[in-house]
């Protein structure tokens, strides 16, 4: 489990960047119209560039955004050649927790810049798939889940947009 600062920090990093996207960007630009979406508009297609572009833009910063694993991954490999068991167990464990740290840090990033994102370009998921208009679903809570699902990356993304292809017809 990753220590309370760690998970502090990422959600801090999260809540910060919806903030900011809430309350500065979507002021500024919310008054304008939503982009039309076209028929043959893909959402899942805009969310994935999207996402990937955010994967894209914080992958040179995550070594700085959490523990250094190089430290652990020697340390590992010394303890893998010259040490017992029990050190190979601790130094499995320190890279284990250092990618755990880095990764819930990263994913806070990402997930508030996915929010400013997306506040920016007036776009978000659920008004795109259910409610084009903008009339039935709350921003903050469009924005929230948008946020969500692009800062968690293209995999979820993938897996998504599969399961929803594969759903069968509405016998209507």
């Amino acid at each position: 489990m990753p220590n309370p600062r760690t998970l502090l920090t990422g959600f801090g990093l999260l809540l910060g960047g919806y903030y900011v996207a809430l309350d500065k960007v979507h002021q500024i630009w919310g008054d304008t119209e939503p982009p039309q979406i076209t028929a043959d508009f893909n959402a899942f297609a805009l969310l994935f560039v999207l996402a990937l572009a955010i994967e894209r833009l914080v992958q040179p910063f995550s070594p700085i955004l959490g523990p250094n694993t190089a430290d652990a991954k020697n340390e590992l490999r010394n303890a893998r050649s010259t040490g017992t068991g029990i050190d190979v167990a601790k130094a499995e464990t320190k890279l284990a927790e250092a990618r755990s740290r880095t990764a819930i840090v990263t994913w806070g990033f990402a997930t508030g810049l996915a929010c400013l994102l997306a506040a920016g370009a007036n776009i978000t998921l659920l008004r795109a798939i259910i409610d084009p208009q903008g009339t039935q679903i709350a921003f903050w809570l469009d924005l929230l889940v948008t946020g969500l699902v692009v800062g968690a990356g293209t995999k979820p993304i993938n897996d998504l947009w599969t399961r929803l292809q594969n759903k069968p017809a509405d016998p209507a």
